[in-house]
């Protein structure tokens, strides 16, 4: 089991290492902006601050405002989560991907791949592609700050199934006519270590040619939607991992 981390206090944001120094840091832009005009923080006020590459700050405000200065008061440093688990995700209707991202975060997985398959109902390219990333990003930011990681998700660029399951082998994919529950492969998987990554089709499930060779596993006799699959596998996995539980 991962052990109890110390705890900051206050609202947590995310600055900008470059913001940070021994004694103060400084919130700009939309941070600043939700401490100030959101919160109405005011002097004094304290502050948990996470630089995005695994320090946490206590701080408290010094000066509210569009450049919100704080002081710093102590920091500690929290080693990246082992092993790392990756959920890569079909892209399913309309804004389902959204509310993946922010339970995913939550749940404190490490990168998030969200990838074109056969049976996707739903295709971005170019401009839209580059939204929808952008808005999970910022989906991944809050829910990143209300669970207080002192990591950000990592959301890539949307890819294809076969070319990301290429660069991820070892994928363990969630596929309802696997004869393997995803505990029992998980548990088999255990004896080599290393990272995890769990991959999870659309509503309109895998074709059998982007599940012909890869290890497969089940979450049982009922048939998830395919954004609640994602989020009870990777609990399970986490859970297994002793990253949670």
């Amino acid at each position: 089991m991962t052990p109890a981390r110390p705890r900051t206090q206050g609202p947590h944001f995310f600055c900008d290492p470059t913001d940070i120094d021994g004694s103060s840091a400084i919130l700009r832009g939309d941070e600043a902006r939700h401490l100030t005009a959101v919160l109405r923080a005011r002097t004094g006020d304290p502050v948990s601050l996470a630089d995005g590459r695994g320090v946490m700050y206590q701080a408290r405000v010094r000066a509210p405002g569009r450049e919100a200065v704080l002081d710093v008061l102590s920091h500690f440093e929290q080693p990246p989560p082992e092993p790392k688990l990756t959920v890569v995700h079909a892209l399913p209707k309309a804004r389902k991907l959204d509310e993946v991202v922010r339970r995913l975060t939550e749940l404190g997985v490490d990168a998030i791949i969200p990838v074109h398959s056969q049976r996707s109902q739903v295709r971005l390219d170019g401009d839209r592609a580059a939204k929808a990333v952008s808005r999970w990003r910022g989906v991944g930011l809050a829910a990143a700050k209300q669970s207080r990681r002192s990591r950000l998700p990592q959301i890539r660029d949307i890819g294809e199934w076969h070319t990301v399951l290429a660069s991820e082998p070892g994928a363990l994919i969630l596929w309802e006519h696997a004869t393997q529950g995803i505990v029992s492969a998980l548990q088999a998987r255990h004896e080599t270590g290393g990272d995890v990554t769990l991959a999870i089709g659309p509503e309109g499930g895998l074709a059998a040619d982007e599940v012909a060779g890869l290890p497969c596993a089940s979450l049982g006799a009922t048939i998830l939607r395919t954004e609640t699959a994602s989020i009870a596998a990777a609990a399970i996995a986490l859970a297994h991992l002793g990253r949670i539980g």
